[in-house]
């Protein structure tokens, strides 16, 4: 069974900087405490008849914390996890104008 992580808080991730990369770490704070992750490519299928978009990413595991790393690697639970906290940081860098999407900022509220 997949399950969805829908109650995600910036209290359950930190960014962790790197000197030599351009490239921030993320720790998890809550579930899966002490994993640090660097997230790798992203991308966002769109379909439009069924309304709906697909996040798509990759990630390395920099530190598994007291978990194995191969058993962190197939926990769908995990995976999904990641997954939601990679759409909380998306979403609030929108949200607060710290991001944009092609060439165009974003507005956070279009109908106002």
């Amino acid at each position: 069974m997949c399950r969805v992580y829908n109650n995600i808080k910036d209290s359950h991730y930190s960014f962790l900087e790197n000197a030599s990369s351009d490239w921030y770490a993320i720790k998890l704070n809550d579930k899966w405490k002490g994993v640090t992750i660097v997230y790798g490519t992203v991308s966002i299928k769109e379909s439009p008849e069924l309304d709906s978009a697909t996040l798509s990413f990759n990630y390395n595991i920099q530190d598994p914390g007291e978990y194995n790393h191969d058993e962190l690697r197939k926990d769908e639970g995990f995976n999904n996890y990641l997954g939601a906290i990679l759409q909380h940081i998306i979403s609030e860098s929108l949200y607060n104008n710290e991001a944009s999407i092609g060439t165009i900022k974003s507005d956070p509220n279009p109908y106002n």
